[in-house]
């Protein structure tokens, strides 16, 4: 009986799979999937393909013959296209934030390209498995998760939730102990050199993260 249910299983699987294709092969596929990445910087949306016309089924058909590349839940490429990692790691949780190292270098304030992305989330957060092994993932109250929360572009051109630059030097100076000590150094005197900071801000980041008198003992030989 078994066996005769994992043929039927099997027949069924194949003759949905016929239906799915006969159905959709006067469609021009690459042409649409082509259009969907060039208007989304190389990311196609199962949600945007299924607006175009591709069902998800016929999206894993074509993911198993390695016609578009599935990089995570629902999010597929192009095999010729080159991967944004930020804003693929963006997509996995509405909480995540790029911080630390990662935002040091979105922020152009460090010389080394992080060997692991970081970003943080809010105490309590449940964390995937697969991040932990390829991320180093902070973890803060409540009340300082959103404190110089915004946006910015990575180098491919699409926008990720990051920490701000004032938010991101007290973040380091915070965890300094986390840190390589030369990434460290290197970008404390990169900000106060730099034309952007806002030392008017920082102060405020630092009184409501608890931070004065550590922020100012960093930069106060430097500024």
């Amino acid at each position: 009986m078994f066996r005769q249910n994992l043929v039927f299983d099997n027949y069924y699987n194949y003759i949905y799979n016929y239906v799915v294709i006969v159905k959709y092969k006067k469609k021009n596929f690459t042409a649409i999937l082509k259009t969907l990445s060039a208007n989304n910087n190389g990311i196609i949306s199962a949600n945007a393909a299924e607006n175009a016309g591709i069902s998800r089924a016929m999206l894993s058909l074509m993911s198993i013959d390695g016609r578009i590349e599935r990089v995570s839940k629902g999010i597929y490429m192009l095999p010729d296209s080159i991967p944004d990692e930020l804003y693929i790691l963006s997509l996995y949780s509405k909480n995540i934030v790029f911080s630390h190292e990662t935002a040091l270098f979105l922020h152009g304030i460090t010389e080394r390209t992080p060997a692991f992305n970081s970003f943080t989330l809010p105490n309590g957060k449940r964390r995937s498995s697969a991040l932990s092994k390829k991320c180093k993932i902070h973890h803060v109250k409540d009340e300082y998760f959103n404190i110089g929360k915004t946006t910015i572009k990575t180098f491919q051109g699409n926008e990720v939730p990051c920490y701000d630059l004032e938010r991101t030097v007290c973040d380091i100076i915070r965890d300094k102990n986390k840190l390589d000590p030369e990434t460290y150094l290197t970008s404390i005197k990169m900000y106060a050199i730099s034309k952007n900071k806002d030392l008017t801000k920082l102060s405020s980041y630092a009184e409501k993260m608890g931070l004065v008198k550590k922020v100012r003992r960093a930069l106060e030989v430097l500024l």
